[in-house]
């Protein structure tokens, strides 16, 4: 397999050019939120491949034979179909290795209403849930092997975890709304914001938070369309105030310089997934633990598969917001070390292991490895 070439299709076309592999690439999105990228690229390169992103595959065959791994690439779906990895699965010089889905259902509809005929085009689709909980989204089954979503870091940021004096709470998200709102949490992260910012006692940090919210995902709405819709909803909030976006508003904090650095300055935060779906497990809850902060978390309804109980403050357990904060009021110094240093032995256990970026890099790479061995069979 030496010499062979993996073109990656990046999850957006900004990490073009090989910038999906360079560290500094999307500063906004995280900290070293491209680590998983990296480490699976080093992976690779360690066994002999060439890597790069798909703008640097050929527009016609070369001679030389390629494997293709996608990461979802939304932005390749917006009308719905797959003409281009129609294309490529009729060369006889790329194989299409795996589609691996990185976004939920409800930020990105038009990619799980394709998927039926990716899985026909791709070898292999993998995804972080299973084909029955996505059904209702793919309308027809469609198999899939399942991921964990790779973190950056392995183990707790001892420095920020050692923290003392903390502030209550916080959340990080942007001003965003789902495209589809089938078990979506988007809403309900407002009305969090809301009711604790009357008590004054969550900040919230994110980008947009000043101005009308955009929808996630990609669509066919012309943009003149949906600035002019922007423009309507910052009028509508002028003359008749939706008191929840006031109170976000003024909660808001503007966007963090450092995720690490932000969240090691509270005791809680607030961690709810884009979408109530199996598997669906992001950043989030991990974010917390490698800082040393409780986290409340609401996203899968599977948590406790992957998550020991003891390590995070389970929000389907309480009625209310006005119940979680009398809990969250009550706990003592004692119970929150209890929380903390779960999660950190947690880290530290082979139970973390299926989110680490070794596994992540190593899962794909043996995919790469087998279809190699598969392209020197038919040589």
């Amino acid at each position: 397999m030496s010499g062979l070439e993996v073109c990656v299709d990046p999850p957006t076309h900004h990490l073009q050019k090989g910038k999906l592999f360079e560290r500094e690439s999307n500063p906004y999105a995280g900290d070293d939120i491209l680590a998983p990228y990296i480490a699976f690229r080093d992976r690779l390169v360690a066994a002999g491949f060439r890597v790069s992103t798909t703008d640097a595959l050929p527009a016609a065959p070369d001679g030389q034979h390629r494997l293709l791994i996608s990461f979802g690439s939304p932005d390749r779906l917006v009308s719905g179909t797959v003409a281009r990895y129609r294309a490529l699965a009729r060369r006889p010089d790329v194989t299409l290795s795996a589609f691996v889905s990185m976004e939920c259902p409800v930020v990105e509809p038009l990619m799980y209403q394709a998927l039926p005929e990716l899985s026909r085009l791709f070898k292999r689709i993998l995804s972080w849930s299973d084909t029955e909980s996505l059904l209702p989204f793919t309308h027809q089954p469609v198999t899939v092997e399942r991921f964990c979503w790779p973190q950056s870091f392995d183990a707790v940021n001892e420095t920020l975890w050692a923290r003392g004096e903390r502030k209550f709470m916080q959340m990080m998200n942007a001003n965003k709304l789902p495209r589809l709102y089938k078990d979506e949490l988007y809403t309900a992260r407002l009305k969090a914001v809301e009711y604790f910012h009357g008590f004054g006692e969550i900040d919230l940090y994110g980008r947009n938070w000043d101005r009308a919210p955009t929808r996630v995902g990609k669509t066919r709405t012309p943009f003149a369309l949906r600035k002019l819709a922007s423009r309507a909803w910052e009028l509508r909030q002028r003359l008749l105030p939706s008191s929840t976006y006031a109170a976000v508003a003024r909660a808001s904090r503007g966007p963090a310089k450092s995720k690490s650095e932000t969240v090691s300055q509270y005791r809680f935060a607030l961690c709810f997934e884009n979408s109530i779906l199996r598997g669906w497990i992001t950043e989030k809850i991990f974010d917390c633990f490698f800082v040393g902060t409780v986290p409340v978390y609401w996203g899968a309804p599977d948590i406790l598969e992957w998550v020991p109980a003891e390590a995070f403050i389970d929000m389907r357990q309480f009625k209310d917001f006005a119940e979680l904060r009398a809990f969250l009021k009550a706990v003592t110094p004692a119970q929150e070390a209890g929380y903390r240093e779960a999660a950190r032995a947690y880290l530290a256990s082979p139970r973390f292991d299926p989110f680490r970026r070794r596994d992540f890099a190593e899962r794909l790479g043996k995919i790469a490895e087998a279809d190699a061995r598969a392209v020197g069979s038919r040589a």
